[in-house]
């Protein structure tokens, strides 16, 4: 008995070290929501874990499978490549994840029709089967094209999860813990790059002889996904907009554990956990709205300045850029797998803080961190190209710099951020078009760092270190503080703040001075 009170107590503690005042709040709702904060939290797992996985793929068997592409190349096409060839045709591939995530975006709106739960757990992992299976076959024909369409595939299905993971959270998760719960979608991401990064090291399956296994891993969460599918229900709220009220029914039943003989109380019961999302705009009708079209493009801004910040680069090219500065050469391979784990305990307080601390104050404070960790890495890699042997320490440091900046908020707040900035029923428009943004410069800054680092060293830094500097005035000129972005009549905020500290749990802290978008 006294072993169960141990654990019993132990498991109060950790909310109340992580959300602090907020965390009874929070213990509440997953003791009375437990079924739905499960389901959620292990569809999102499983389906932006694949995401991370492909990200970090090629980081640490970068040479392996630069030895695949470029061999079979010169046996199939009869093209030997010079070393700025062989560096573009390097960033084509790293890229092609992107081009195929920018497809998936422009794919969002049409599919949207189908509800976020079928598209994110059956069609797209379909998508994700073949990619994996793709890449797999590519070894076995010596046919690297198909590596590369297998990696576009991928790239679809991370453009759609990343649209939809968040879309399917909005229509179920309760409320008062939709912020926390969105930051696991970061948290996810980067499991799925340490597992990949793991799992990539040459003694696992990251040598010539395995990296087949290592690519076609994902597909057992896509399998895994798609079984699943068919005993999960669609979200009440995609049901209740088409009008099958008795599937809707089934369905909050399913989700809440809700036990009501009265068809409209559970209705009612499930409108107060979840506040209702129209059906959606597509993107031109919202663009015709002014203060829609406001937020979708500051959304746009926010989602520009996570991968212009370094995030996608510092995945993908994490190994390169250490040798470039001349780090230990036996602990590079385990940097990836070391970052992503790093970035999982560091992405913890963001759970709290982008409740307590509100979206806005946390995103622009933690862009300042990686703006100067980019000057410093900057300065070290120019500094490493002297021979100068602290320097590689140095660029250790500031990459760390950067992960703390990075993880505490630009990363987790820039994915449900843009929902946020516009009204519900453009919800799906403004994310589409972030992501849309957040691959275009995927692709834009992995495509150009790599051949620019050949080029210039430490003065490719550059090409995250102005565009974030612009971005970051412009959001801290026009971004609101999106946390209470709904109207509050003014009389209900007297009677609040007559109220007390007493119901402060429930609405949080007001700032009546803070702008709005609304």
């Amino acid at each position: 008995m006294n072993i169960l009170d141990g654990i019993l107590k132990t498991s109060a503690a950790v909310p109340n070290a992580i959300f602090g005042q907020n965390s009874f709040m929070i213990r509440n709702v997953i003791e009375d929501q437990g079924k739905v904060v499960f389901i959620c939290l292990i569809t999102v797992l499983f389906s932006i874990l694949p995401v991370g996985y492909y990200i970090v793929l090629l980081n640490v068997p970068e040479k392996v499978i630069q030895n695949f592409i470029f061999d079979n190349f010169e046996n199939i096409f009869g093209l030997k490549l010079s070393p700025t060839e062989e560096s573009l045709v390097w960033s084509l591939t790293v890229s092609s994840q992107g081009v195929g995530a920018l497809i998936g975006c422009l794919m969002v709106g049409p599919i949207s029709k189908y509800g976020a739960k079928h598209v994110l757990m059956r069609w797209n992992n379909v998508i994700l089967i073949a990619g994996s299976l793709l890449m797999f076959v590519s070894y076995w024909i010596s046919f690297p094209i198909a590596f590369i369409i297998g990696r576009i595939l991928t790239g679809v299905y991370t453009g759609l999860a990343c649209a939809f993971a968040p879309l399917y959270l909005q229509q179920v998760i309760p409320k008062n813990i939709k912020g926390s719960m969105s930051c696991f979608l970061h948290i996810a991401v980067c499991f799925g790059s340490s597992i990949g990064a793991v799992f990539s090291l040459p003694f696992m399956f990251g040598d010539e002889d395995t990296w087949p296994i290592l690519v076609v891993l994902p597909a057992f969460f896509g399998f895994v996904m798609l079984g699943a599918s068919y005993f999960i229900p669609d979200t009440p709220n995609n049901l209740l907009q088409m009008g099958r009220y008795t599937e809707a029914i089934e369905s909050i039943k399913f989700y809440y554990d809700i036990e009501d003989s009265d068809e409209d109380e559970i209705i009612k019961e499930y409108w107060d956990m979840v506040p209702e999302m129209p059906e959606q705009l597509s993107l031109c009708s919202a663009f015709m709205n002014s203060s829609i079209r406001r937020g979708i493009l500051l959304g746009m801004v926010v989602s520009a300045t996570q991968i212009f910040s370094g995030s996608m680069v510092s995945i993908s090219y994490s190994t390169e850029m250490f040798r470039a500065v001349s780090f230990i050469d036996i602990l590079v391979p385990f940097l990836p797998a070391l970052g992503s784990i790093i970035s999982i305990l560091l992405t913890i307080p963001a759970l709290r803080w982008v409740e307590t601390r509100g979206r806005r104050p946390l995103l622009l404070k933690t862009l300042m961190f990686c703006i100067a960790a980019n000057v410093f890495l900057l300065i070290f890699t120019l500094m490493s190209s002297e021979k100068t042997g602290w320097a590689s320490w140095g660029f250790a440091a500031a990459f760390f710099m950067y992960g703390v900046g990075y993880n505490l908020g630009v990363g987790p707040v820039a994915y449900f951020l843009p929902a946020e900035l516009v009204p519900p029923e453009a919800a799906s428009a403004s994310l589409g078009a972030a992501v849309a943004v957040n691959w275009i410069c995927t692709i834009t800054t992995t495509l150009f760092y790599y051949p620019l680092s050949k080029l210039v060293g430490g003065w490719s830094y550059l090409i995250f270190i102005i565009p974030t500097s612009l971005f970051s005035m412009i959001l801290w000129r026009l971004l609101p503080e999106t946390k209470f972005h709904y109207k509050i009549d003014p009389l209900e905020i007297r009677l609040l703040t007559d109220l007390g500290p007493s119901i402060a749990p429930n609405y949080g802290t007001l700032d009546l001075d803070e702008p709005t978008l609304f």
